[in-house]
């Protein structure tokens, strides 16, 4: 039983493998399993696009907007009601709510508590009196009540220590508060100060209600004027008239209680009366004219009829699946150009797989951003940033690329949603300039002199269409501050991930290559401390390279980057090569020419050995591998024949394995390294010397075949040489010679004498 499920899953597992066999890549672009992951990628951005922007049947409602002029009539398909904007409606709510007046509570015994209140005063200045000494300190305590001050003169305090004042005024108290409570509604004075109400709602004891204004309140407070308490107060006598009518109004409680909870509900409740909507429009009628300004509450009833359309729907249409189709096939079509367009004039980037892919998530996540702007209420279409696309497709590729693809995507955008047609021409000028700025990137402070690009390439499309629609100045300057934001968020998108999609697409960018340049790096140290012949070898080889490959249009970084490290094998035999050996004799006098021969041309395998362990990217590997290209070591071929006259020697054996260069760069450094080498031996140095040795030994190049795969036109060569000898000249220039101070021992300058001309082409040890 278990076996027979072992084998069961054996199989199965076999099937699948199989099944993921034939859907791999097979490596031919144009093989269908190829070709199928391609349309693969394509169909997913096609289907991308309508998630983001989910298409919808039936009645299009135009996008208008307040200020703008309607280029068509606007009816109403349907009835709908029309809501009040939020920040309408909280300041409808908030002026229902103020207009519930405050609720106050009649207090039934509040004129015995104001007796009560008068009583208790004047037994504590009883008390006051009443003490063997009167001391300031209590007699200004009488001043106060419950932390009040009840603002009374000195010379009225000690009225109060007096009996018959006392006792008049308790009489007072007991013959006029009992009216007064009956005739006035009495409250504090802060709290009448701080009523917004014309009237308060006052609740009687039997729960019967009636407003009262505003005007009838009295506020309670020492010294208060209160209507008929001064006409009574007359019967005191002019020495204690002043000091009742002082004294008793902060003595007093008030006969109106607030009831703030009560309020708050009834408050509460005329919010909620408040109707969320502003009105309703009937089926067939007119919401904007054509050819008219639209006002802003004809923008807010467009608003509202599309959003009564989305609810009404309800779900997937018949016309929704329709013009899904529509769309799909449309966003299908265009890709399909911009496939096509790479098949005939990109095929590096079609044949690669990873670069489609890369480019794919590029463009998917500019549409994700899109789609994410087409919802956000506010935020407008032209603040896509296109320019992102456009900045890492010309960092990874070309500045072509870049702006073909910033076309394909500008078009693509602008037919989605309702991101509409500003964002194509401000996504192409942008796009454009962000491409352009980036063409040649040296360090990562380029990246801000693009976003300066992208900023004006933005402001330039935003200031014409604001030309064309006539924008108000206000409605220009936000589009300009949208426009910074996207270019902003274009560079910083493109900062942030430019590691991570170069390291995807398995390109290398003149950031990485500046990086390599670096001469601190641990492979070129270990060069120049192992093999310092070779490192200075290497260096005058880089100004060669990057010197020509600048004049025929080639990548001269890549160039000047990929001659540091053409020789790093030599670092694992340094004493096999002549640049390293001193005057201890020579290593391939004791071996063999076929063992010799080995040693030489392992310095490309270990080369690219030590490459690939130092992590170094592909295209710097191409120059290890291409710089002698399938060459054949003509001194150890010759000397084999010398010591073995009688036999014929393995050609294979003398031949560097290759491949032959495939680009303009690892040309450029093939010829660079063998006319550094040969020009060591030319004796008095001149621009037609070094010429002479640079044609040599470009013509054998050519008679080898070496060139035959880079593209090098004859024109190129011709730049390639003149710029040689412009080096070559600037380095081995004459020199003073100084009297006593011999250059030259007189054997080897009687070696030199018998030199040849120019110097045989073709050095032992490559």
């Amino acid at each position: 039983m278990n076996d027979r499920w072992v084998r069961r899953m054996e199989r199965v597992a076999g099937e699948i493998g199989d099944a993921i066999q034939r859907w791999r890549p097979s490596g031919d672009p144009t093989a269908p399993i190829d070709l199928a992951w391609r349309l693969g990628l394509l169909g997913a951005l096609a289907t991308l696009a309508l998630v983001l922007f989910p298409p919808r049947g039936g009645y299009d409602v135009p996008r208008v907007r307040a200020g703008t002029v309607a280029s068509e009539d606007v009816i109403a398909p349907i009835d709908f009601e029309v809501p009040r904007s939020e920040e309408e409606l909280a300041s409808r709510r908030e002026q229902a709510a103020l207009t519930v007046p405050p609720v106050f509570a009649e207090v039934p015994a509040a004129a015995d508590s104001a007796i009560a209140a008068v009583d208790a005063y004047l037994e504590r200045a009883t008390e006051v009196d009443e003490r063997d000494t009167v001391t300031p300190a209590a007699l200004e305590s009488l001043n106060r009540v419950d932390g009040r001050s009840l603002g009374l003169r000195p010379a009225e305090l000690r009225d109060l220590l007096r009996a018959g004042v006392r006792d008049s005024l308790r009489a007072f108290a007991r013959e006029a508060l009992p009216e007064l409570y009956r005739r006035r509604w009495l409250i504090p004075a802060d709290d009448r100060e701080g009523l917004s109400s014309a009237q308060i709602a006052l609740r009687r004891p039997d729960a019967q209600e009636e407003l009262v204004a505003r005007s009838e309140l009295v506020g309670l407070a020492p010294g208060a004027e209160i209507p008929g308490l001064g006409r009574r107060a007359r019967d005191l006598g002019p020495d204690l008239e002043p000091l009742a009518l002082q004294l008793i109004p902060g003595l007093i409680p008030p006969n109106l209680r607030p009831r703030p909870a009560v309020t708050a509900i009834r408050r509460q409740q005329a919010r909620e009366a408040v109707e969320p909507i502003e009105e309703e429009v009937l089926q067939g009628e007119l919401i904007v004219g054509a050819h008219t300004r639209v006002t802003p509450g004809q923008e807010a009833k467009v608003r509202a009829l599309a959003a009564e359309l989305e609810r009404s729907r309800g779900g997937v249409t018949p016309e929704d699946v329709q013009v899904a189709m529509g769309k799909l096939g449309l966003n299908a079509a265009l890709l399909l150009l911009f496939g096509f367009y790479l098949f005939l004039y990109c095929r590096d980037v079609f044949d690669d797989l990873r670069a489609l892919a890369v480019i794919v998530v590029v463009w998917g996540l500019v549409a994700g951003i899109g789609g994410f702007v087409d919802r956000v209420e506010g935020v407008p279409g032209h603040a896509v940033p296109i320019a992102f696309a456009s900045v890492m497709v010309a960092v990874l590729w070309n500045t072509r690329l870049s702006a073909v693809t910033t076309l394909f995507l500008a078009v693509f955008l602008a037919s989605q949603g309702e991101l509409g047609m500003p964002l194509l021409w401000t996504g192409l000028l942008a796009g454009l300039a962000g491409g352009w700025s980036v063409r040649r990137i040296r360090r990562r402070t380029h990246f801000y002199e693009s976003l300066v690009f992208i900023f004006v390439g933005h402001a330039t499309a935003v200031g014409l269409i604001a030309l064309l629609r006539l924008w108000e100045l206000t409605e220009f300057g936000v589009a300009v501050a949208w426009g910074g934001l996207s270019a902003a968020l274009a560079v910083f998108l493109a900062m942030g991930l430019l590691p991570v999609l170069e390291w995807a697409s398995g390109r290398t960018t003149d950031l990485t290559l500046l990086e390599l340049a670096d001469l601190n790096r641990p492979l070129l140290k270990r060069l120049l401390l192992e093999a310092p012949g070779t490192y200075h070898h290497a260096i005058i080889v880089g100004n060669l390279a990057e010197s020509a490959a600048e004049g025929i249009g080639a990548n001269s970084l890549l160039a000047r980057v990929g001659a540091y490290y053409h020789d790093i094998g030599k670092i694992e035999r340094p004493e096999y090569f002549a640049e390293n050996q001193g005057k201890g004799g020579n290593p391939h006098d004791a071996l063999s020419a076929r063992a010799s021969a080995r040693i030489v041309i392992r310095h490309v395998t270990d080369g690219v050995a030590l490459a690939k362990g130092a992590g170094l990217p592909e295209v710097v590997v191409d120059f290890i591998r291409e710089h002698h290209g399938t060459t054949r070591l003509t001194y150890f071929w010759e000397r084999t024949e010398e010591e073995s006259p009688l036999s014929t020697p393995t050609e294979s054996e003398f031949r560097y394995p290759g491949p032959k260069p495939r680009s303009k760069e690892t040309a450029v450094v093939m010829l660079a390294d063998s006319v550094e080498a040969a020009s060591r031996t030319v004796r008095d140095p001149s621009p037609e010397r070094f010429r002479e040795v640079v044609q040599r030994i470009v013509e054998m190049k050519l008679e080898e075949r070496q060139l035959e795969r880079t593209g090098l036109a004859f024109a190129d060569l011709s730049t390639v040489e003149e710029k040689f000898v412009s080096v070559l000249t600037g380095i081995h220039h004459h020199r003073i010679e100084y009297p006593g101070v011999p250059l030259h021992a007189p054997e080897e300058e009687a070696k030199h004498e018998r030199a040849d001309t120019v110097p045989r082409v073709g050095p032992a040890t490559g």
